[in-house]
């Protein structure tokens, strides 16, 4: 049996983005991100623990302005890159646990969202866990879909 969480969190900060050599004014955004964290383990998944490793990374940004902040400061804190960098920060932060960050996804509205995925090769035993895991998700998702 595959045990698994999905597991949200918000980051209520600001940032600008730079285009074209011109710097955009500063604005806030509550964007949402959303880590599925399993385990291959026979243990049951305690959400609190993975939960605690997500607040705990997001708290030094949370009211600040992402552009002022380690990496932000050196690359544009834009959804794609945040997501990014959150994604692999969490990655290894729960791997002591035996616990693998399947998917990552952000959104700074309710209708754009980017995410990233992690191979089998994330700490999965068998590509068959990694596959239920994404099926499991399928399913959820849809059933979300009809309860709109």
């Amino acid at each position: 049996m595959l045990r698994y969480y999905r597991i949200k969190a918000y980051l209520n900060a600001s940032h600008f983005v730079v285009f074209d050599g011109k710097k955009g004014e500063t604005h806030p955004h509550t964007w949402e991100f959303v880590a599925t964290v399993y385990t291959t383990k026979d243990d049951i998944i305690k959400f609190t623990e993975p939960e605690k490793i997500i607040m705990n990374i997001f708290e030094p940004y949370q009211n600040k302005v992402m552009n002022e902040l380690a990496p932000f400061d050196a690359i544009i804190p834009s959804l794609e890159n945040m997501t990014e960098y959150f994604a692999g920060q969490i990655s290894e932060a729960v791997k002591p646990m035996e616990y693998h960050l399947r998917r990552f996804e952000g959104s700074e509205t309710p209708v754009r969202t980017y995410g990233v995925r992690f191979p089998e090769a994330d700490g999965s035993e068998k590509e068959a866990d990694a596959d239920e895991v994404e099926a499991a998700l399928g399913r959820l998702e849809r059933s979300f879909e009809f309860n709109d």
